[in-house]
């Protein structure tokens, strides 16, 4: 009895991965999706906070107010230098998953 369990599951695991390999293509386009997201993202981020920064005045903010928002000013410089970085290592990391996909056999 446990051995007709033991070839049920194997024939299971066996028909899971034909279906995971004939995913790779649509894993690599959900990849490239999450990419284009995010780079999106980074450019919506950075306009919208450029515009609303900029049209901030600084008349009438007391000097804790400033302080504050010089606070904020830099650490967004920090955030939107580094961030194309993450896309850098997003792309990066595609690349290496299609790398290490060459030479495998689709069976």
């Amino acid at each position: 009895m446990f051995l007709g369990k033991k070839k049920y599951l194997l024939r299971n695991i066996k028909k899971n991965m034909k279906f995971f390999k004939k995913m790779d293509d649509h894993a690599y386009a959900g990849m490239v999706g999450a990419v284009v997201a995010v780079l999106v993202s980074i450019i919506v981020g950075i306009l919208v906070y450029y515009k609303i920064a900029g049209s901030i005045s600084p008349v009438g903010i007391p000097a804790a107010g400033l302080a504050a928002m010089g606070n904020v000013n830099t650490t967004a410089n920090t955030v939107f230098t580094l961030s194309p970085i993450v896309a850098i290592v997003m792309i990066a990391g595609i690349i290496l998953a299609i790398v290490s996909n060459f030479g495998k056999g689709n069976a």
